[in-house]
């Protein structure tokens, strides 16, 4: 059985009848022009992600080709085989809990400078009234300065610099042209003989120029800060430490944990290239995905005042048992702050679908048959559909925190909530994602309440024909300071 969906058809509608299916253990379909197996059974689904992932260890298509742009072809995303599980066991030292400890302190800095702008903005441009934002812009500027310098160790300040070039750069990433990412995805012969990246070449130049010369600078004056460019310098040259001791399970309910599968393979030593298209990921993932997040939860809390207050009163009360400072290990005390992120992960995942490709010939039974998938089928899970299934999710159009409570926690389904992936090839930078999002929902909810205004759209209409979720007319709201005194 096959249906055929148009790539860019209606979010919504896919959604309905993604549920609607989800009686078939394995549904053919055609992405456009590119058949599929959609993937809603969940014991397929932990074969496929975990249990049996030797036969599904690759994403079904690189939109980085190796003749276009052959340093972003070596990112940990587009790697296959071998080459991805040895780069997986080099990177994965880098983020333990220790290692996020060493970058908090960035995050931090770059929160307060975040604080400071509007603090400045609502004294001297609004009188100390309550000023209007659109949430993805000045939630966009803020992971820009977080990446720039957490991962590039550089130094940024977008709300007040506003064209900065590192801004302007994930700017040009974030806004990729519909054309771009339909012929590197339907057309990738065609998009080698013309030499169309997904990516301009400004900005691959740009960010590897930036990673060769902070290298250059570091080796020679001997240079060492707690940013992800140092611990890929430290894996480029051998020198990145496995923790002694087992760092303790981040608590955040979204993230994932490090799979044993890469621990047994061998290390590599990165060069300079290498270290860059590690780099770029965290650039294209912090600029948008993030934020994207961040968005939604900040939107949430003001259509919700009452969960918003309670976020606060919670936050507030953590941060006064722990000497009233903010460090890493006291934000993951901060349980209904996880409970909020946990959430809105649920309600708007980032990825709309995951993909895997089947390496090798797999046979599975089904309803007393066998059924080989050949090696080169791609198998589709659409995520988006599982975290809104009110078989798994009652009410999945209500935003609910309360869903992850401890008590509420050990009903959710395994694997219908996987914001981040599973098995082996989840999301290696989870915790810095969580870390990242938690920070910047903690220091607008000290700070100011936030509250919707004429132009925010209730209830949150989403757009629906664009790979992210995101909201169809951006997201309006207003800051009011909390305490009137700190202007």
């Amino acid at each position: 059985m096959f249906t055929i969906f148009d790539q860019q058809e209606d979010l919504l509608t896919k959604n309905k009848f993604f549920n609607k299916i989800c009686v078939f253990r394995l549904y053919g379909m055609f992405m456009f022009n590119t058949p599929t197996i959609l993937v809603r059974d969940l014991d397929m689904l932990k074969n496929i992600l975990i249990k049996q992932f030797e036969y599904f260890v690759d994403h079904s298509n690189s939109l980085f080709q190796e003749d276009i742009n052959p340093m972003l072809d070596k990112n940990l995303f587009s790697l296959k085989g071998n080459k991805w599980r040895d780069m997986r066991a080099t990177l994965s030292p880098t983020f333990t809990g220790s290692k996020m400890r060493g970058m908090f302190q960035l995050i931090n800095e770059v929160g307060e400078q975040f604080v400071d702008y509007f603090k400045n903005e609502i004294q001297t441009k609004n009188n100390g009234k309550p000023m209007n934002v659109e949430l993805k812009d000045i939630l966009t500027r803020f992971t820009n300065d977080v990446i720039a310098s957490a991962a590039f160790g550089v130094k940024c300040d977008s709300l007040r610099d506003r064209n900065n070039e590192f801004y302007r750069m994930g700017a040009k990433v974030s806004n990729l042209s519909t054309w771009r990412m339909f012929i590197n995805n339907f057309c990738p012969k065609l998009a080698k003989f013309f030499r169309i990246g997904l990516i301009p070449n400004e900005v691959c130049d740009y960010l590897r120029n930036i990673v060769i010369e902070t290298i250059k600078m570091r080796e020679r004056e001997n240079i060492v800060r707690p940013d992800m460019l140092q611990l890929l310098l430290d894996a480029k040259n051998g020198t990145i430490k496995q923790d002694k001791q087992k760092i303790e399970t981040d608590n955040s309910f979204a993230a994932v944990e490090e799979s044993n599968y890469t621990q047994i393979k061998k290390r590599i030593y990165l060069d300079e290239d290498d270290v860059a298209a590690q780099a770029f990921v965290f650039f294209m993932g912090g600029f948008d995905t993030v934020s994207i997040a961040m968005c939604f939860s900040v939107y949430e809390l003001a259509l919700h005042p009452e969960l918003q207050e309670r976020l606060y009163l919670e936050n507030e009360q953590v941060l006064s048992e722990n000497n009233g400072k903010l460090t890493y290990d006291v934000l993951n005390k901060m349980k209904y702050l996880d409970m909020v992120i946990s959430e809105t992960l649920r309600k708007y995942p980032p990825p709309i679908f995951l993909d895997r490709i089947c390496d090798k010939p797999y046979t599975v039974q089904i309803d007393g048959k066998e059924i080989t998938l050949e090696k080169g089928t791609i198998l589709t899970i659409p995520l988006y559909a599982m975290h809104t299934d009110p078989n798994y999710f009652p009410e999945p159009e209500k935003f609910d925190p309360h869903r992850f409570s401890d008590e509420n926690a050990d009903k959710i389904v395994p694997l219908t909530y996987i914001p981040f992936g599973s098995g082996p090839r989840n999301c290696i930078a989870s915790r810095f994602a969580l870390m990242e999002a938690k920070t910047a929902v903690y220091f607008m909810v000290k700070h100011f309440e936030i509250l919707p205004n004429e132009k925010s759209i209730i209830p949150p209409r989403i757009t629906t024909k664009r790979i992210n979720v995101t909201m169809e007319d951006g997201f309006h709201v207003t800051l009011k300071p909390r305490n009137q005194g700190f202007i």
